[in-house]
């Protein structure tokens, strides 16, 4: 086992190591923060969408939707906390809030998606 974590930790360090400064930070210094695409409360609508879509194929492919929510959270949290705060994009107090938002709304989504399962499959 650990060395799939050691070979994974690899794979995954050295393609972000190679792509961040090769692809993704040329293109967002030139780019800047970028124009809405989309009406605030559509674009909103589609990523709650995504994300539901995502939690429910996810939940359905492990069998559990807590164990979805708590993988798709941790994933979330990894990359908008963790790796942000770790190289100074977002301050702690920020980080703490948003990990209160990603932990009550994927554990409100697995809460009524297991009802709604339960109903449906008595």
């Amino acid at each position: 086992m650990i060395k799939r974590l050691l070979a994974g930790f690899a794979a995954f360090g050295i393609a972000n190591l190679a792509l961040v400064p090769i692809i993704y930070r040329p293109v967002s210094q030139l780019e800047g923060p970028g124009d809405a695409v989309l009406h605030p409360l559509f674009g909103f609508t589609v990523y709650c969408g995504l994300a539901v879509w995502l939690f429910d194929w996810t939940a359905r492919k492990m069998g559990n939707a807590w164990h979805a929510a708590l993988a798709l959270g941790l994933s979330q949290f990894l990359l908008v906390n963790v790796d942000v705060v770790l190289r100074g994009d977002r301050a702690m107090m920020t980080a703490a809030m948003s990990t209160i938002v990603m932990v009550v709304s994927w554990a409100a989504l697995a809460f009524v998606w297991t009802m709604v399962a339960k109903r449906e499959n008595p």
